[in-house]
């Protein structure tokens, strides 16, 4: 094979800008924002920038998608508009995107744009063939799409590879120092110039003028050999799950949906490689894969769909259950289709997916807004559980509950749930954000359910556990706390715990902690009587209503005081841990500050 001259790959590349020059001046520009802003503020680099970064990003697959579209029409100059469209467009992404510090934090819009991501690519793969269609140009268009998405990611991948062994080397046998920054931005570099341009610089001009169908041996070898027995093996395991769940009478995990998802979609790559030949080739797996693979998936479609609702009559609809709802009824539209279809064009494929991801991107039948829809309404029927029972939770319902919180919290929406609670949502993030985690959006989800007057049912919590549940707390944000001790005489550190019999002192007494009633004394060193008890049970049992992850309550939550006539003593928790099971409290590791006075 003779490799590419110089002048060969320069006029590749001139080729390659002529065709597509709006695309690659797009992908040259964006490439180069992004090593000019990695190079002056690597760590907060797509903290700060990333509403440009998803924008340039979003735009190459579309503006390659119009051109092919705009080449197959039969005036060019008369369809330029187009990429204006496509621009503007471009622009109204990035003019809706939230004015916010991190993007990322806003779930919505990134769902936007990873649909428009998802369907700029469905785009490319039918955009000449909008107006016109052949079976075999199409069958050759993409696989034209799919040897030079190989060759660039082969091409650039080894360029960067072999820079950055280079880079390296330098660095190691020159004592020159080199910016850890530098292997990002030539990563950007080889990523969004080099593959771009190697990737459009051998695409067929003529799409639908190529209808001489060249069915490789090693494509078919490919085929025949590792992705049909893929399928087989996906299908074995799945028949082989439904009889295990009809023996047993259980509804499928949700977990199945994403197998029969995934072995849906390999099917249909599996159709869409053989399809021209399907009838002509001398092979019998190649020859029976249609129709009995849709005959067989049919059955599967009834346990994905099964697998689904059992999510959402459990927990409601959140984005993840609707994409795969959609994506459900659109593998059940297709195998349909291709049944019984009579054109059996291919290209709808794609082209019901690029409708579905755009659809689904907005509008009250869009995935965020019947997904909020949802959960509001799911957090209602659980509340109303939970109220009915003097609002006492079970772990399920009181997990949930804070799910949902934080879902809502995550996409702006708290105050859907106002009407529910008669609480302003507001006032409860105020009265509840810790000031440590404010500036990361963490949400103390336990405290508003406390606010509601919420509690989980430690009975709940202990179920069919020997040793019952354990309950953590670990104050270390009050470790700066400044303590008012003008009031008392002495201080001290006490550690104590089920386990262990360590002593005490404090002042002119020792303090001895009894397992057996969980409680601590305080006794007179000249005579070792007994001048105060200190019960600790009642406390820790109350404290169990919080959940296990006692971590963010107050330090007031952890105080308790005892005194008599003579003796006053504060004891404050700084960490605990303990067991409990049903009414039983076992101590495993404890530190608190005692404050004690004496009248």
């Amino acid at each position: 094979m003779a490799f590419p001259s110089i002048k060969e790959i320069s006029d590749k590349a001139q080729g390659a800008f002529k065709r597509f020059p709006v695309t690659l001046i797009w992908a040259v520009f964006g490439s180069f924002y992004c090593i000019y802003h990695i190079g002056n503020n690597a760590n907060n680099f797509f903290d700060d920038h990333l509403d440009v970064f998803l924008t340039l990003i979003l735009g190459v697959s579309w503006l390659i998608g119009i051109q092919f579209y705009i080449e197959q029409r039969g005036d060019m100059k008369k369809w330029q508009f187009s990429k204006l469209v496509v621009l503007v467009l471009l622009f109204l992404f990035y003019w809706h995107l939230p004015d916010v510090e991190r993007i990322e934090d806003n779930p919505i819009f990134l769902g936007r744009f990873f649909l428009y991501f998802i369907a700029g690519h469905l785009f490319v793969f039918f955009a000449p063939f909008i107006a016109k269609w052949d079976k075999a140009s199409y069958w050759n268009y993409l696989k034209s799409i799919a040897f030079a998405i190989v060759r660039s990611a082969l091409f650039s991948g080894v360029l960067y590879l072999g820079l950055v062994f280079a880079l390296l080397a330098i660095d190691s046998l020159f004592n020159v120092h080199i910016p850890g920054e530098r292997y990002g931005q030539l990563f950007i570099f080889c990523l969004g110039i080099v593959n771009t341009w190697i990737y459009l610089s051998d695409f067929p001009k003529n799409i639908l003028e190529n209808m001489t169908i060249h069915f490789d041996k090693a494509l078919e070898v490919f085929v025949k050999y590792i992705l049909i027995p893929l399928v087989m093996l996906y299908i074995v395991i799945l028949y082989a799950y439904s009889i295990k769940i009809l023996l047993q009478w259980e509804l499928p995990q949700g977990w199945v949906s994403y197998l029969v998802t995934a072995l849906a979609i390999l099917g249909f790559v599996v159709q869409v490689i053989i399809n021209p030949v399907q009838k002509t080739i001398k092979s019998w797996t190649i020859n029976s894969f249609y129709p009995w693979f849709y005959i067989l998936l049919l059955p599967l479609i009834v346990l994905l769909f099964t697998a689904i609702f059992r999510r959402i009559a459990d927990y409601g609809i959140t984005e993840n259950r609707y994409f795969v709802l959609i994506i459900a009824f659109w593998i059940l539209g297709i195998s349909l289709y291709l049944l019984f279809g009579k054109g059996k064009s291919l290209k709808v494929l794609p082209i019901s997916l690029f409708i579905l991801a755009l659809a689904s991107s907005f509008g009250p039948w869009g995935a965020f807004t019947v997904s909020k829809n949802s959960q509001v309404s799911q957090f209602k029927k659980v509340y109303e559980q939970v109220k009915s029972n003097n609002k006492v939770a079970t772990f399920k319902e009181y997990d949930q509950l804070k799910s949902i919180l934080n879902y809502l919290d995550d996409r702006k929406a708290l105050s859907r749930l106002d009407e529910t609670t008669q609480i302003s949502s507001e006032n409860a993030i105020k009265d509840t954000v810790n000031a440590k985690f404010k500036d990361y959006g963490y949400l103390e989800t336990e405290k508003i359910l406390d606010s509601l007057g919420i509690s989980i049912s430690a009975e709940e919590l202990s179920y069919n556990n020997p040793n019952g549940t354990y309950y953590n707390y670990y104050g270390d944000h009050y470790s700066n706390m400044t303590y008012d001790i003008s009031a008392y005489q002495y201080l001290s550190t006490l550690t104590f715990s089920s386990h262990a019999k360590d002593n005490m002192k404090i002042g002119d007494y020792t303090v001895l902690f009894d397992t057996d009633v969980v409680s601590l004394s305080l006794r007179a060193n000249q005579d070792s009587l007994k001048v105060l008890d200190m019960p600790l049970k009642q406390k820790l049992l109350d404290l169990t209503q919080h959940g296990p992850d006692l971590g963010q309550l107050d330090v007031e939550e952890m105080t308790l005081e005892f005194k008599n006539d003579s003796i006053l003593v504060q004891l404050i928790f700084t960490d605990l841990g303990f067991n409990r099971s049903k009414d039983s409290i076992i101590i495993n590791h404890s530190r608190a500050y005692m404050f004690l006075k004496q009248e």
